[in-house]
C-alpha cells in the first residue's frame, strides 16, 4: 500500500469514528511537519516553486540561490507553523484549487500585519492540508474564497 492510500484509509477510518466530513478529519489528523513537506515538495524554496527568473542565469547560480533558499525556508519554520494556524482558523478547505499562493499571502499579511514569504505560505497551506496544484512559481489552494474576502481587511473598506 503507498503512502497515500495509508493516509487515505486513516482519515476515512477517523471520518467513520467521529462523524464528520472527509476534510475534517483530514485535518484532525497529525499534520505533516516543514521537514515532511520540504522532502515531498522537493522544488519548494522561500520564493515558492523553483527558480525565480532563471533566464540569463547560469546553472550554477540557479542552484546556489535554489539551496540558499531551502535552507532558509527550513529555519523559519516557527513562522510556518503559525501560518497553517491561521489558516486552519479562518479559512475552510474546499475540493478545487483556485485560490493564488502569493495573492493569499497577501490577504493574510493584511490580516494578521505579518509578513511572509510565498514559500512560507504554500508550506504553511500544504501542512495545513489544503488541496493544491502547482502554477510554478505559485500554487493554487483549494481555499473558500468566501472565508478569503471574509478575512481580507482591502475588501472591507479598511487600509
Amino acid at each position: 500500500m503507498t503512502r497515500n492510500r495509508r493516509r487515505k484509509a486513516e482519515i476515512r477510518t477517523r471520518q467513520a469514528a467521529t462523524g464528520t466530513a472527509y476534510m475534517v478529519a483530514r485535518r484532525q489528523i497529525t499534520p505533516p511537519t516543514l521537514a515532511g513537506v520540504m522532502q515531498h515538495h522537493p522544488l519548494l524554496h522561500t520564493f515558492g516553486i523553483g527558480v525565480f527568473e532563471p533566464r540569463g542565469k547560469t546553472p550554477e547560480q540557479r542552484q546556489a540561490e535554489f539551496a540558499a533558499g531551502r535552507v532558509d525556508l527550513a529555519g523559519r519554520e516557527a513562522a510556518v507553523l503559525e501560518t497553517a494556524a491561521w489558516l486552519r482558523e479562518n479559512i475552510t478547505p474546499i475540493k478545487t484549487p483556485t485560490v493564488d499562493s502569493y495573492g493569499m499571502k497577501h490577504v493574510m499579511e493584511r490580516a494578521t500585519h505579518t509578513y511572509v514569504t510565498n514559500g512560507e505560505f504554500i508550506a504553511a497551506a500544504l501542512i495545513a492540508g489544503y488541496p493544491f496544484r502547482y502554477v510554478q512559481p505559485n500554487v493554487l489552494f483549494g481555499m473558500s474564497a468566501r472565508d478569503v474576502r471574509r478575512v481580507d481587511p482591502a475588501r472591507q473598506g479598511g487600509q
